[in-house]
């Protein structure tokens, strides 16, 4: 405690913004050193030209193009940044300078260099914490510009101390977090959805790899989304990384002289799909859909807990209350908010709700699944949710990840992607990685489709920043209902379910203290949870949970399937009886 008080004393008494004399200092500095720093190794940039303005109808439309494969999503990013003639813009909540995280970088340089403007807008969190990488990027003859949203002490790079101090000190403060993720090309092609600017969002990542969905959308909606990142790149929240105080230091006491970014590593898979034009072809006819219009919607850059500043949680809730036949969702966390409870309990009961999210042995969060915990009877009995859990090895994960073979290969050779927080897996071990979902989709009555950064948690929708697009198409909307329904099956998911009721009064009397116990914000001390994991019977059939036959047909496979780390099992139980008061943060 003594050494956390002493850090945090520091860091308070030392997190005064840069000043105006220091600030004009700096943008001196960087003018006359610009061009000393030399990037290793430095090939000529490469330009194309795209073909996906032909795709956009000419009354006015829109194409998307869904990116699922982690593959596609780096080489469609690459694609886009090559055929860039003006501006670029990036936000992302996370951005690392991994194998994948240096291509990119590489090749948002290269456009920097024909003149594109290139400007990337990344959370201060978990991004882009090397700060003599960034002290060399302002120091590049033709760099990118780059800001941090809300940096925690004005600093590019917070140690674990420092971290902690600011939990203590600054609790909103480390809350708002820009949860965006958007790339705009001349404002004429943008890319949203799930995904941040990491190896294991490519399927690079030999332990863990996310399932995501994101979509490329070109047609005038995306002079939206640039006019929405310059809301953001203007706003006081942003401060480019020249005048955070680490990077500053470096730059006026010891600047680099070269930058290396490995473009040779493993993510270089992407070049050759980027010069594929089969691979364009295939994408464009598997998976692109001619609409009409998109509608994009984002949080403003200072959203608060003030309901007018909650654009996305509003935009979502809006689309499920008016809901008529089915409400069917894909998130990676699942956890109800008091107005998102009451938003579903208000629901006709004729309207199916569906819900694919992570198990225990998949998420990637496990408090975050702990509190969820707490709520699963409500969810599946109370509010009459069909709730599936995603297996951490599905049957279908070669179909998910196309690199999973590599993969495979990767691991049993030692390689690695390190990240600042990354638990141990929970799950045995397997010759490949483990599976994590992270889309965050929404299909309402089969013909509205929601592609989107917004999770179905209360830190979405009080605390990040989300965007996201809204689409009336029956065709798109069938696509993202495909995709969802697959993980579903349950080759790929658990179905979680109540257990039989038992006796009638000891049943009732366990079904009302459990329900009690579940409420209360802390110390919930009821021994017996009333959902648990079901899979079905080789030799049966699935059928609804409600189903008089149900359990004949399912086999239960307990609270935690395929965990087998003990203190993963302690400790989520731990927080799931404990810290039920952390829900609204959760």
């Amino acid at each position: 405690m003594r050494r956390l008080s002493l850090a945090l004393l520091v860091l308070v008494l030392g997190a005064c913004s840069l000043s105006p004399e220091r600030r004009a200092e700096i943008d001196a500095l960087v003018e006359r050193e610009r061009g000393s720093v030399a990037l290793i190794p430095d090939p000529a940039p490469q330009v194309l030209n795209s073909r996906l303005d032909a795709l956009v109808p000419d009354d006015g439309g829109h194409h998307l193009l869904l990116i699922e494969q982690g593959s596609d999503a780096l080489a469609m990013r690459i694609h886009l940044i090559r055929s860039a003639r003006e501006s670029i813009e990036l936000m992302n909540y996370i951005f690392h300078d991994d194998e994948s995280g240096q291509l990119l970088l590489a090749e948002l340089i290269d456009a920097a260099r024909r003149g594109v403007s290139v400007r990337v807008l990344v959370d201060s969190l978990f991004s882009l914490d090397d700060v003599e990488l960034l002290a060399g990027l302002e120091l590049l003859d033709a760099g990118i510009e780059i800001s941090f949203y809300n940096p925690l002490f004005d600093r590019a790079s917070l140690g674990d101390l420092a971290f902690a101090s600011a939990v203590i000190c600054c609790f909103r403060q480390i809350n708002n977090r820009l949860h965006h993720k958007l790339l705009a090309v001349d404002g004429r092609h943008g890319m949203v959805g799930g995904r941040n600017s990491a190896d294991r969002y490519f399927d690079l990542d030999t332990r863990m790899n996310f399932l995501d969905m994101e979509v490329v959308v070109s047609g005038d909606v995306v002079a939206e989304m640039s006019a929405d990142f310059d809301d953001f790149w203007q706003h006081t929240a942003s401060l480019p990384t020249r005048y955070t105080r680490d990077v500053a230091a470096v730059l006026e006491k010891r600047r680099p002289e070269a930058m290396v970014l490995k473009r040779d590593n493993r993510a270089a898979y992407a070049l050759d799909l980027v010069d594929s034009p089969e691979w364009f072809d295939k994408l464009v006819g598997e998976a692109g859909f001619a609409v009409g219009a998109v509608r994009y919607f984002s949080d403003p850059p200072d959203k608060t807990w003030h309901r007018e500043s909650e654009v996305s949680t509003r935009v979502l809730h809006e689309l499920i209350a008016n809901a008529t036949e089915s409400v069917l969702i894909q998130t990676p966390y699942f956890v109800l908010s008091r107005d998102f409870e009451r938003l579903l309990a208000g629901l006709d009961d004729s309207v199916e709700v569906v819900v694919s999210s992570n198990s225990l042995a998949s998420t990637d969060a496990w408090p975050v699944y702990a509190i969820s915990r707490r709520q699963r009877y409500r969810m599946v009995s109370g509010l009459g949710v069909r709730l599936y859990e995603a297996k951490p090895f599905p049957a279908d994960l070669e179909q998910f990840n196309r690199r999973y073979e590599q993969l495979v290969i990767d691991r049993a050779l030692g390689i690695t992607s390190p990240m600042r927080i990354d638990p141990p897996s929970a799950t045995a071990e397997r010759p490949g990685p483990r599976i994590s979902v992270h889309a965050k989709l929404l299909v309402i009555d089969g013909r509205i489709a929601v592609v989107t950064s917004h999770n179905f948690d209360p830190r979405s929708e009080l605390f990040n920043t989300e965007n996201g697009i809204v689409v009336e198409d029956e065709v798109f909307a069938r696509a993202l209902s495909d995709y969802i329904e697959t993980m579903i099956e349950p080759r790929n998911s658990w179905l979680v379910a109540a257990r039989p009721e038992g006796p009638p009064v000891i049943g009732s009397i366990n079904r009302g203290m459990a329900r009690v116990s579940r409420r209360l914000p802390t110390l919930d001390l009821w021994p017996w949870y009333l959902t648990e994991n079901y899979r079905v019977d080789e030799e049966a059939t699935a059928i609804g949970p409600d189903h008089p036959d149900f359990h004949d047909h399912h086999e239960a496979v307990g609270l935690m399937p395929d965990v087998v780390l003990l203190r993963r099992i302690f400790s989520t139980g731990l927080v799931s009886r404990m810290f039920g008061f952390l829900r609204p943060i959760m």
